[in-house]
């Protein structure tokens, strides 16, 4: 059960989410859902599955893994790593993100990552071309998928059209005056997990019970009624962490470790900013704001027990925080 409170955070009941350890791994967070859609030998039905029911018209029949670490052009552009980076049969790339911190040019950073793709088929096709054809690339790449799964307050995916629609928005490049699509190469798609609020049963197609599962399946006790014999069944059987070797549990365990260090990092410079006033200057306002911060990770979908441990709260006192 989820219970609103006045800024329209998701508050989890205490009792759903207090029993440790979880039976389900948390896909929310970067490491379990890179453990469970991005091993290679293991997760490509998986993800095909999903990636083919969000985008049915890219008719995947099979996926190949590349690496998730791309280095930029230049040697102080860094490195990115994406979460899930893989192709399919006919070359068309899929980059697939679960981002849980909000991000104030989000959108921007998925069309950065669609020409990091761009740019690494221009290294291979750049060799291929000069070596074995004796001729220049002509800048012929293969369509790009950047699939962001968002579980933050943000305005990317529109609110209007069908129900689907609603939680997910796909861009393209296109006419202003004509609405014209100019080639299937780019495609940002982003996924609105942070406003699907429905449960299971009010799901009303195969996709929202995707969306419902990738967004709640962390905090149940058992996969629920009518999951078995689904496509789902093999997600909650994957996520189930009681079958994973020891091996990936201590994967799963030190990702989550180093996303706390994140929000434990975030407490620290919070409470300086509580210390020092800077928050707000009267000593009852620092209450309204470390409120205002808890109201603001709960919002982002980060979990009530993560933001409890980040604040040094049981369960129960940070509900407090949000009647």
């Amino acid at each position: 059960m989820i219970n609103d409170c006045k800024k329209g955070c998701d508050i989890q009941d205490v009792n759903a989410v207090a029993g440790e350890p979880r039976l389900y791994a948390n896909l929310t967070y970067d490491s379990g859902f890179k453990i469970v859609f991005g091993t290679e030998g293991q997760s490509e039905r998986l993800l095909m599955t999903l990636l083919n029911r969000l985008l049915p018209d890219a008719g995947i029949v099979e996926l190949k893994y590349l690496p998730t670490e791309r280095l930029g052009e230049m040697e102080e552009d860094g490195k990115s790593i994406f979460d899930v980076y893989c192709k399919d049969k006919n070359g068309t790339r899929f980059l697939v993100e679960m981002q849980m911190w909000s991000q104030h040019y989000f959108h921007k950073r998925a069309v950065y990552y669609a020409s990091q793709s761009v740019l690494d088929q221009a290294r291979v096709e750049k060799k291929y071309q000069k070596e074995v054809l004796h001729r220049r690339w002509d800048y012929d790449f293969a369509p790009v998928y950047v699939v962001c799964f968002l579980n933050f307050p943000s305005e990317i995916v529109g609110k209007t059209g069908t129900d689907a629609e609603r939680h997910m928005s796909h861009y393209i490049f296109q006419s202003i005056e004509t609405g014209r699509a100019l080639g299937d190469n780019v495609n940002l798609v982003f996924i609105d997990l942070y406003r699907f609020r429905k449960e299971f049963q009010e799901c009303e197609s195969m996709a929202e019970r995707w969306l419902f599962s990738l967004k709640n399946m962390y905090r149940m006790k058992d996969m629920p009624e009518g999951v078995a014999g689904t496509e789902l069944e093999e997600l909650y059987q994957d996520a189930y962490m009681a079958d994973w070797s020891p091996e990936k549990i201590d994967k799963y365990k030190k990702l989550m470790t180093r996303e706390d260090e994140i929000l434990n990092s975030m407490r620290e410079q919070r409470e300086d900013a509580y210390n020092e006033g800077r928050l707000d200057g009267k000593a009852e306002g620092k209450a309204e704001g470390k409120k205002e911060a808890i109201v603001t990770m709960l919002s982002a979908g980060i979990a009530v027990d993560v933001v409890a441990k980040a604040f040094g709260l049981t369960e129960t006192q940070l509900a407090e925080y949000c009647k």
